[in-house]
């Protein structure tokens, strides 16, 4: 995958997010005074776990099973996680020198596996670093962000995204698309840069206005989703069931988003006070992410929203 070919591997690679990369730097130039544990939360794609793993090699953490361990929590969350991280926090590293733990997608972690990392964090060795990760941080035990220096890490403007796909054509070698492509790619990004880097790989050898329709049909993946989008707001529920039958794409967390987005877009457009009630009452049952609930989460809170939509 493009994105993972050309994946910054220094500061200085790094696009965008200037002020938190600064802040980074002036922690590996001053040892006495850097934090041992760092969150590192913002949306999806945009660089979290890159920019740790950035941090981890400057702390002098290589890429290798004695001085870096990278765990996802979204598919290692429970008791048995909580075991690992307090084994972890009572071994030195084999050969000496300093490791990283670089947990992603934190917030999953069950309340017994966020007590564990607590406990771990109140007393972390000299030579460990804890590098958390998180597009919901808020789903994280208050205590464990007091512990934590926080970064957060934005979208991109879309500036900053064409500069990036620049630099990831020249590093890669792949066809320059045209100027037309990539501001459409862009305009299309929502400010990602991981989404960006993947319209960019997906349009490539296509005829030019072949490429700007497939990034503009990226985000909404295809007409089923805006289908679904349409069928939660007039129902009834049969439909709503049939058109997510009908989904090629049943990432459960990037449909909730997709259709998230849709709501946001109605409400803003619309110009009745009782109308806007009824989007924003379907929004409320959309609001909580599907990593624990998977897709059976999704099921109800679409079965709930459509309801809310005929109140």
């Amino acid at each position: 995958m493009l994105f993972q070919e050309v994946r910054p591997k220094t500061f200085d690679e790094f696009t965008g997010n200037r002020v938190q990369v600064e802040a980074l730097k002036r922690a590996v130039a001053n040892a006495n005074r850097r934090s041992h544990a760092y969150l590192f939360f913002g949306p999806s794609g945009c660089g979290k776990t890159t920019l740790a793993r950035i941090l981890a090699n400057a702390f002098g953490c290589p890429d290798d099973a004695f001085h870096r361990i990278e765990i996802n929590a979204a598919s290692q969350r429970g008791i048995d996680m909580a075991r690992r991280l307090e084994e972890i926090a009572g071994a030195s590293p084999m050969g000496g020198g300093s490791r990283a733990v670089i947990l992603d997608e934190a917030h999953s972690l069950t309340k017994d596996a966020q007590n564990a990392l607590l406990k771990v964090l109140e007393d972390i060795p000299s030579y460990t670093y804890y590098l958390l990760c998180s597009t919901e941080p808020k789903r994280l035990l208050p205590t464990i962000l007091t512990r934590c220096e926080k970064v957060e890490v934005s979208k991109l403007d879309e500036d900053r995204i064409v500069e990036m796909l620049d630099s990831a054509i020249k590093a890669s070698g792949i066809d320059d698309p045209g100027d037309d492509v990539l501001d459409a790619i862009a305009e299309n990004a929502d400010g990602c840069p991981r989404e960006a880097l993947v319209m960019l790989e997906k349009q490539s050898g296509m005829a030019e206005a072949d490429a700007i329709a497939v990034v503009r049909s990226h985000l909404t993946h295809d007409k089923a989703v805006i289908d679904l989008c349409r069928k939660v707001l007039s129902g009834p529920w049969k439909a709503v069931a049939a058109a997510y039958n009908g989904l090629g794409d049943k990432e459960p967390e990037k449909v909730r988003r997709a259709i998230l987005g849709y709501l946001k877009s109605c409400v803003l457009k619309s110009d009745k006070g009782g109308e806007a009630e009824r989007f924003v009452a379907a929004i409320e049952e959309l609001v909580e992410p599907t990593y624990d609930s998977g897709e059976p989460g999704l099921v109800a809170m679409l079965y709930r929203a459509t309801a809310a939509m005929k109140t």
